[in-house]
């Protein structure tokens, strides 16, 4: 992704659901107590996953966006594996929560994408022979 701006908009993005689903979670709101006892996975289930997107929500607001894409990207597949399998796409309210899902996924695996040579560990190994982003 050579635009940086569409490349920053898409972090303000991921940050700003990240940060306020984490923040529900971690209020204990109607809707995710409910999901995460149908889960079998209250309280602290809800409690670590409100904590880890609160975690993935402000890396990609940091220099350190690669990571918390890749959290992000984790955080979303475990969500809508758990919809699939689990809860169903509709939760009661047609199905939105999980296509904020599916924005989320996309959006933080673009940005990844575009970060991959800043992952610590693999990054130097992802981006090898390929000229950097600007």
């Amino acid at each position: 992704m050579t635009n940086r701006y569409v490349q920053m908009a898409l972090r303000l993005l991921v940050a700003a659901i990240l940060l306020s689903v984490g923040y529900s979670k971690l209020a204990a709101e109607g809707m995710d107590v409910m999901l995460f006892e149908r889960l079998g996975m209250e309280p602290h289930g809800r409690i670590i996953i409100g904590l880890l997107e609160i975690t993935a929500g402000l890396l990609m607001l940091s220099p350190q966006a690669a990571s918390g894409a890749f959290l992000a990207v984790g955080i979303m597949l475990g969500a809508i594996i758990a919809h699939c399998t689990v809860l169903g796409v509709d939760v009661g309210d047609g199905g939105r929560h999980v296509a904020m899902l599916a924005l989320v996924l996309v959006s933080s695996l673009l940005v990844l994408y575009a970060r991959r040579r800043d992952l610590p560990i693999i990054g130097k190994t992802l981006g090898s022979g390929a000229t950097p982003d600007p």
